[in-house]
């Protein structure tokens, strides 16, 4: 039920969540209005409305200032453990959704500067990295080669395209439905991309055997099928984490077929453990270029014993 209708209650609350400061003004509003014609009570009731609509405005103030300048300006590194069968520990670094060519040269740098500085074994990304046009293009090109790794840098697929990664970005490896096995010191790792068209057996049987399986995806959607087929982790992104979040209810859209089931963080099923990326990046304009709750995010995690 609430997989179904969870947009409208999403919907529903964040409205309610927008009214609320200005209740009190409207309450002072209304009082302001009965003690009108009462000149001895008609100073106090105009100082009551005035501080009311001064806070009700100061609230409205401070949260377009967080969710426009401040959160989508504040990225974060999240950590994660896993257990593993990697010694030492197998340190990977997760980006999802950069939307390279949104206006955001300063976010972009950030990310560069946080992977060369942390030195990951291996950098993984689950798609929606550019949007589609020349500059863009230009800008994936100047952002994407700077990632490098010992182990790599691979990519499953958004809304990207795959030939124009290929070619501004040679050094990451595409996984469009194919899976790849790679050494990891004296263990088997393997890693999927999967794709929405083709058939994923192929990949699944490519994998079978390894030590330890990533599967990659841009969206959650897939999560059940890769823990049915035995994948240690699952990295997916898409959601943005809701870009805008509530207390106590989370995204108010994650606009995927799992609803809310994985819109931000990490999840188990069974032995698979399941990371939503927040991204990096926003839904590109015209769309509001806002974070509320919801934080810009890179994830490294750390997997061994």
């Amino acid at each position: 039920m609430l997989g179904e209708h969870y947009e409208f209650i999403g919907l529903a609350l964040f409205a309610v969540a927008c009214v609320l400061p200005a209740i009190p003004a409207a309450c002072f509003l209304r009082g302001w209005v009965h003690e009108w014609y009462d000149p001895d009570r008609r100073p106090a009731a105009a100082r009551r409305l005035l501080l009311a609509m001064l806070f009700g405005g100061a609230v409205y103030l401070a949260a377009c200032v967080w969710g426009f300048v401040v959160e989508p300006n504040g990225p974060e590194l999240s950590s994660v453990k896993l257990k593993g069968p990697f010694t030492p520990p197998l340190r990977i670094l997760h980006l999802s959704d950069l939307h390279i060519g949104v206006d955001t040269p300063w976010r972009d740098q950030w990310v560069v500067e946080r992977a060369k500085a942390l030195a990951p074994d291996l950098i993984l990304l689950t798609g929606d990295l550019h949007q589609n046009g020349r500059e863009e293009a230009l800008a994936a090109a100047a952002l994407l080669t700077q990632l490098k790794a010992p182990l790599g840098v691979f990519t499953c697929i958004g809304a990207d395209d795959a030939r124009l990664l290929e070619k501004v970005a040679p050094n990451i490896t595409v996984l469009k439905n194919r899976a790849v096995l790679i050494q990891a010191a004296d263990k088997r790792l393997a890693l999927a991309g999967l794709h929405p068209k083709g058939s994923h057996d192929p990949v699944y049987e490519t994998m079978a055997g390894a030590d330890y399986k990533i599967v990659l995806n841009h969206y959650p959607d897939y999560a059940e099928e890769a823990a049915r087929h035995g994948a240690d982790l699952y990295l997916c992104g898409h959601t943005h984490g809701g870009q805008v979040r509530l207390p106590w209810w989370g995204a108010v859209f994650t606009l995927t077929a799992t609803a809310k089931r994985f819109e931000a963080g990490q999840y188990q099923i069974g032995d698979t453990t399941i990371y939503t990326s927040r991204g990096v990046g926003m839904v590109p304009k015209p769309a509001p270029q806002v974070r509320f709750l919801c934080r810009p995010e890179i994830c490294l995690f750390t997997i061994g014993d």
